[in-house]
This record gives structure tokens, sequence and C-alpha cells, in this order.
């Protein structure tokens, strides 16, 4: 028993996502670096999105790219990946308050207006005070 109630209420990592200019070859170099395989792939048009998330035990790395080249200079400036954010799962759609929080989409600074539905959770990417680096939130929307 965890000192703050049993672990299953608890967030879990759910990935680690790290921008990359070039997904292709991201892939092949952590693919052939760790010997890790492609778990799934994600396309999503709508947001102008490719990912690849490997294999790791525990937890996925997801290597993503933003197809808005603008988007993509702007938040890579010259690099050409860069980690963006963590990915938690929490366990219930009732979970940490967002408020004092700025929410946005994946690879954007811009502000969105609702989280964001993808298959049976929401998310939202946010960096709450004192936290100091970029979240994802993912809830189950039930």
């Amino acid at each position: 028993m965890h000192e703050h109630g049993p672990a299953i209420n608890l967030p879990r990592l759910d990935h680690v996502g790290i921008l990359v200019r070039d997904l292709t070859s991201a892939v092949g170099h952590w693919s052939d670096r760790f010997g890790v395989e492609a778990a799934r792939t994600v396309e999503i048009p709508v947001m102008g999105i490719s990912a690849v998330f490997l294999n790791i035990a525990g937890a996925e790395v997801e290597l993503y790219t933003v197809h808005n080249l603008d988007v993509l200079d702007t938040a890579l400036e010259e690099a050409p990946a860069k980690l963006d954010h963590i990915a938690l799962r929490l366990p219930d759609a009732d979970g940490p308050e967002l408020g004092g929080c700025a929410i946005r989409g994946p690879g954007r600074a811009d502000p969105i207006a609702a989280p964001i539905l993808l298959g049976d959770a929401t998310h939202v990417w946010t960096e709450p005070p004192g936290i100091d680096v970029l979240l994802q939130l993912i809830r189950p929307s039930f």
C-alpha cells in the first residue's frame, strides 16, 4: 500500500514525447541504438501530426513531428529534436484541476479552448505552476 492510498489511484507514466524534425530518421536511430521497435504508429491529419511510439519497458517513447513547417521551426529552432512533454495517464476522469493552467495542443504554444478527445480519453498539454515541465494529461472520457 502506498502512503497516499493504493497505487491504482496514482497517475502512471504513459510516455515521454520527443518532437523531431525527421521522424523516419529518428525512429531509425532509436531502433538501431537500442534495439526497440515501434509499438504503434499514429496519424492525426486534423492536427497535422505523425507519431511513432517505441516499445520501452514500463512506458513508451513517442517520437512525433508536426507537418506545419513554420510551427515545427518555431518549436525546434535549430535543433533536430527536443524533449517535448511527459504524459501521465490519470486513473479516472476526476483528475487534478487545471485552474490557472493554460491548456494547449501538441507541439504548439497556442492555447486551446477544451481538451482534445483521442480514442477513449481526453488529452491536454499544460505547464502547471511549480511543475515547470510540459505535461500531457490523459483522462478517461467516461
